[in-house]
């Protein structure tokens, strides 16, 4: 484990490298009460010419990956925000006319980096909801979708057009941001690092930690299947879904039903049986989890939608009335076609066939 303090803008300005923000990470979600008070902490820093820690960075390398890829296991909301502040700061310069070759350090040092291949690519790449916004940001094209990323853009955006907004103030703050990286070696040290970090301040629900055990050990590109194939369509099935609440319900009830007579209550115990679930009939193998996971999901979906929510309230009930033949006379509502359908089909009569 390699650890060191430096500024920030010298580990984001690192030459030929590129942030990745893992698909198990969460999205990101700062609020605008988050962003102002890292914009004045930053304005402070600078107007009193004094360094400002932002904390630590833990992050992993993308092993077999084309370009030198850094995965961020903790700091993505941060590095996020501040990559907005330049992408903001990178506008104002160039709409006022200021010194137009410090755009292009902004853009070419903070935000944009050269591939193996030579082409231009994302300093930082987002998770999978947010790339889209963040490169639509980038290229300075309207996102198809209102998210946190133009949000707080949009926000940084404003204040630079403040009266009394000073632009050397800025630059200055920006250049006092302290921090300590970590990098984590060992991918199985990750999860533990990950866990612990994430027991404290707000914390993970349920299926933000599940969905972490299952793809944070992966490589950079199978995290990325496992998310698109799986766990997106199975989070997806109940939007929306604010705090995940009917996600985690599903999970809570899976487990019950897998593990007969286990009294299951809060989400470390979720969690914990989890984990045991997938050591213990899986062999730690994560892809049959995650199909059988979006199997039940499915089931969980169309069921809580026909039946409504009173009546699944709790994991038991839907445990009772959905067993033991959960795909008997089951019909899809909203397959995209038929093909589909029975892909689906098949794969719940695959899971009948383990309970």
């Amino acid at each position: 484990m390699n650890i060191g303090q430096r500024r920030f803008l010298d580990f984001l300005g690192m030459p030929d490298v590129r942030f990745v923000i893992p698909a198990y990470q969460r999205i990101y979600t700062w609020s605008e009460s988050q962003c102002e008070e890292l914009w004045l902490d930053i304005l402070r820093a600078g107007r009193f010419n004094r360094s400002h820690f932002l904390g630590t960075i833990l992050y992993s390398r993308e092993m077999g990956s084309p370009d030198e890829c850094l995965a961020i296991i903790d700091g993505q909301q941060r590095m996020t925000s501040i990559s907005l502040i330049l992408l903001a700061l990178a506008r104002y310069v160039q709409k006022h006319k200021y010194d137009l070759s410090a755009a292009s350090i902004l853009e070419n040092r903070y935000l944009r980096t050269r591939g193996k291949d030579g082409e231009e690519v994302p300093k930082l790449v987002p998770s999978h909801y947010d790339v889209g916004p963040y490169i639509a940001a980038l290229e300075g094209r309207e996102p198809a979708a209102r998210t946190a990323i133009n949000r707080n853009l949009a926000y940084f955006e404003a204040k630079m057009d403040e009266k009394g907004f000073e632009l050397e103030e800025l630059e200055q703050g920006l250049h006092s941001l302290a921090v300590i990286t970590v990098e984590v070696e060992d991918p199985g040290m990750a999860q533990s690092i990950f866990e612990g970090i994430n027991s404290k301040g707000v914390p993970l629900n349920v299926a933000d930690m599940i969905r972490n055990y299952l793809l944070l050990a992966e490589s950079h590109d199978e995290q990325a299947r496992l998310y698109e194939e799986y766990w997106k369509p199975s989070q997806e099935m109940f939007a929306p879904d604010p705090g995940s609440l009917r996600l985690n319900g599903a999970i809570k009830s899976w487990i019950s039903i897998r593990l007969k007579g286990a009294r299951i209550l809060s989400a470390d115990q979720v969690y914990s049986s989890f984990k045991k679930y997938v050591e213990d009939q899986y062999r730690g193998d994560k892809e049959p989890v995650l199909r059988e996971l979006r199997g039940f999901c499915l089931m969980w979906a169309e069921n809580y939608r026909y039946h409504g929510t009173k009546k699944y309230k709790s994991g038991s009930d839907w445990a009772e009335i959905g067993m033991p033949t959960l795909t008997a006379g089951y019909k899809l509502k909203k397959a995209d076609n038929e093909e589909y359908a029975e892909r689906v089909r098949k794969e719940l009569r695959e899971v009948d066939s383990r309970w």
